[in-house]
């Protein structure tokens, strides 16, 4: 493979200051709770304050995936306004998509905290008229629990700091708190916490920099059991010593340096923009092969990705256009487990997880154009060192169903999903859609025996700390 000098002086400082030992990564308080061997996992988490994001990404975290039924109800609380007729006929995958051709029809609000005390407010008047209301039907959609999350979400993004986010999630949503409630078992919760680069990839209306950001997060992981990953974008590594961001490179160095290791892993979110075959991602893959610093890549919906138009990524230093028509159509081709085929062979002992394993769709929707995906994880998963996790997905029953058959499946790729699965929740992106608390509980109860498996040591597995 050839590497730029710029690229060959960063592989060999990473390989004179980082660590192959992956406990070396521990914070003191992780090494601490593995030690006492009484955990379970949430190995997909993310933590975004207000200051992490912008209102188009809440607004659409608000509305994509959620029942068209509860479309208006949604609609009103981003606006306080009914929904137009135009918009009530369209499906919450189109108006997701007039979103990001629009974000005027969410309000002309810019600043998220003013959006959330805003659309608190207009939570505040729907309430009122439920309670007033004789609608019985309101409550078969389910909508005084879909208000109650909403209002969760609200009140978690009035916190400053992503601290105040993950008290929140650990007390209320935890999943050590399902288990001891059907198993008697009293045990501590270890989060996998996932950074998301949107500073790269959207615009300067997020209030966070990437760096503050960073440090957060690495700041979290020494005072409870967090397990901080690095959010990567091939893009920064055209960063300069003059630029006011950081180059991708130095970053790295710094988070998983073996002096003070901020980080434990590295996140990569390619719908955002950029293909894993990317050449500047390359060095990074090599160090994280040789160090086992373990992957964990978004490979679920596209909701959330780039809007470039026209989008041209990288491909091994050849600049290509990705051609389809739609916002979606690009980001799914980006998503495809298929990408990262390639970076495998080349990189091999490479430890990988895909977030979401496809897709809910992947899973409920067998004649679906995500329905592929599950075989080709499988697949990737014989030949390398590849896992899955199956957060978010606990919302759809249809997917959870067939899920769990494969699962129980006695063959070899019942074996790898045995073996190669983990528990996550998503949270918080999946509450609009989730009655969570409801959804692990049912989980768990269908795991069974494999729960072990999925929330202990199939994750130990893929972090290394065997």
């Amino acid at each position: 493979m050839s590497y730029t000098p710029k690229q060959l002086e960063f592989i060999e400082k990473a390989r004179q200051r980082i660590s192959q030992d992956p406990r070396s990564r521990l914070s003191s308080v992780t090494k601490d709770v593995i030690e006492r061997n009484n955990f379970v996992f949430d190995a997909h988490c993310h933590l975004f304050d207000s200051k992490c994001i912008n209102v188009m990404y809440l607004a659409i975290r608000m509305i994509a995936g959620i029942p068209e039924m509860l479309k208006p109800t949604a609609y009103k609380i981003l606006t306080g306004n009914s929904m137009p007729h135009e918009m009530k006929i369209a499906s919450t995958k189109e108006l997701v998509e007039n979103i990001y051709d629009d974000p005027s029809i969410i309000g002309s609000i810019s600043d998220v905290e003013e959006a959330v005390n805003k659309m608190k407010l207009n939570l505040d008047l729907i309430e009122l008229e439920r309670a007033t209301s004789n609608k019985v039907e309101l409550s078969k959609l389910g909508l005084g629990e879909f208000l109650r999350r909403c209002r969760f979400i609200l009140n978690l993004l009035g916190s400053k700091k992503m601290e105040d986010v993950y008290k929140s999630f650990r007390d209320k949503y935890g999943i050590h708190h399902v288990n001891r409630e059907l198993s008697g078992e009293d045990c501590e919760l270890v989060t996998i916490a996932l950074g998301m680069d949107l500073n790269m990839a959207w615009d300067n209306s997020i209030k966070k920099s990437q760096q503050e950001q960073n440090k957060e997060l690495s700041e979290l992981s020494a005072q409870y059991p967090v397990l901080p990953f690095l959010p990567i974008d091939p893009r920064r590594a055209d960063h300069d010593n003059n630029s006011s961001e950081e180059n991708l490179y130095d970053v790295f160095l710094s988070a998983f340096d073996s002096v003070e290791p901020k980080f434990f892993g590295v996140k990569c979110y390619p719908a955002l923009g950029y293909a894993p075959t990317d050449s500047r991602l390359k060095p990074i893959f090599q160090i994280c092969a040789e160090k086992n610093i373990p992957i964990m890549t978004h490979c679920g919906g596209e909701s959330v990705s780039t809007f470039a138009k026209p989008l041209f990524v990288n491909r091994n230093g050849i600049e290509q256009e990705i051609k389809q028509s739609t916002r979606t159509a690009k980001a799914r081709i980006l998503n495809e487990p298929i990408e990262w085929a390639p970076v495998l062979e080349e990189f091999q002992g490479l430890k990988l997880c895909f977030g979401h394993f496809g897709s809910g769709k992947a899973w409920s929707e067998p004649n679906s154009i995500y329905s592929k995906r599950v075989q080709i994880i499988m697949d990737l998963m014989k030949k390398h060192q590849v896992y899955s996790d199956f957060s978010f997905n606990l919302e759809s029953e249809q997917a959870t169903a067939k899920f769990m058959e494969k699962l129980k499946e006695d063959n070899e790729e019942g074996d790898l999903i045995r073996s190669r699965t983990m528990f996550g929740t998503d949270f918080w992106v999946v509450l609009p859609m989730s009655n969570l608390n409801l959804d692990q509980r049912k989980f768990l109860d269908q795991l069974g025996v494999m729960k072990e498996n999925l929330l202990r040591k199939n994750v130990i597995s893929f972090l290394g700390l065997v």
